[in-house]
């Protein structure tokens, strides 16, 4: 599972990171994301279901408050992408279980 989370991670940084600005700080970003899962969670299942609009609000929301912490793009890029892969994993490992496991974690999203 873990490979997947980073995986996802550095693609979405990948397609989004200029060479000349690439670096960035991975342990912060994924401290950033454990700390706010519940809002990462949200962004996701609002990808997952096509709303799109709430989707977009909620990335503005989760990187204003990356770069409130002082982070740059690339972490707050990197957080996203690690919590989606976190919750992509865990959707994927229990396909019996996923709309029931969708149902339960979109219960905080608003």
């Amino acid at each position: 599972m873990s490979k997947r989370v980073i995986l996802g991670g550095l693609a979405m940084l990948t397609a989004s990171a200029s060479v000349a600005d690439a670096g960035f700080n991975q342990s912060r970003a994924e401290k950033f994301a454990k700390k706010n899962e519940e809002h990462i969670i949200c962004y996701y299942l609002y990808g997952l279901t096509n709303q799109s609009s709430k989707q977009d609000i909620a990335r503005g929301v989760i990187t204003a408050m990356a770069y409130a912490k002082g982070m740059k793009k690339q972490e707050a890029i990197y957080a996203l992408g690690y919590g989606s892969g976190k919750i992509s994993a865990i959707l994927e490992a229990d396909p019996d279980h996923r709309e029931d496991l969708i149902e339960e974690h979109s219960k905080d999203c608003k």
